[in-house]
């Protein structure tokens, strides 16, 4: 939930390998089996069928769910994509009217993390996929209180490892943003963490 470069993020905590074999288990153990031989995995008579939202035009969107679709075809998960504009695609997250949805963030040097996860923000807020977990709201409220950096890292930092747990969301990447400066700003240094606007002047 940090940005790759700050010293929030938890270089220790290793992303989940690819391993369709293992997902397939742990489905299969979860009783999610295809009993009626049609290709989608069902339990209860339910089968295992959802849509994924997109806004129409996103490129990057349209990878996204064309991997994914197929990717979980294969362990017999049907992934329905339905492309919408972006003015009805935000009213659906508003609306917390989605299976699961494709989103890209852009953060800060530092990131207060209340507006996207804290539980007080899952029904109008910016917490779309409602996640709420009380320890996570503890660390992101004593967080925001704790003027030692360090410290505050370390709570960050544990946040983090709950997020890892419980995955609200899957994170794929950390793209590289491209920017355009005036001439006329002098001092304008490109560091690890982005730019810093207090170093210029004209």
């Amino acid at each position: 939930p940090f940005y790759i470069n700050s010293p929030e993020y938890d270089k220790s905590i290793k992303p989940y390998p690819y391993d369709s074999s293992t997902a397939k288990q742990l489905l299969d153990e979860a009783g999610w089996v295809d009993h009626d031989g049609d290709g989608i995995i069902d339990k209860k008579g339910v089968k295992f069928d959802f849509e994924f939202l997109l806004p129409s035009g996103s490129v990057t969107g349209e990878q996204i769910s064309t991997i994914l679709k197929e990717e979980l075809k294969k362990v017999g998960i049907r992934m329905n994509i339905r492309r919408l504009e972006w003015a009805v695609f935000t009213k659906q997250l508003d609306e917390r009217k989605f299976d699961a949805v494709t989103l890209s963030w852009v953060m800060g040097v530092e990131s207060d993390p209340y507006q996207i996860w804290h539980s007080s923000q899952a029904e109008r807020g910016s917490n779309f996929v409602g996640f709420k977990n009380k320890e996570a709201d503890q660390l992101i409220e004593q967080a925001r209180t704790e003027f030692n950096r360090k410290k505050r890292i370390e709570l960050y930092r544990r946040f983090a490892e709950i997020v890892y747990k419980d995955q609200p969301y899957t994170f794929l990447f950390c793209r590289k943003s491209t920017v355009a400066l005036q001439r006329r700003f002098k001092g304008v240094k490109v560091h690890p963490l982005g730019l810093d606007p207090l170093e210029w002047f004209v």
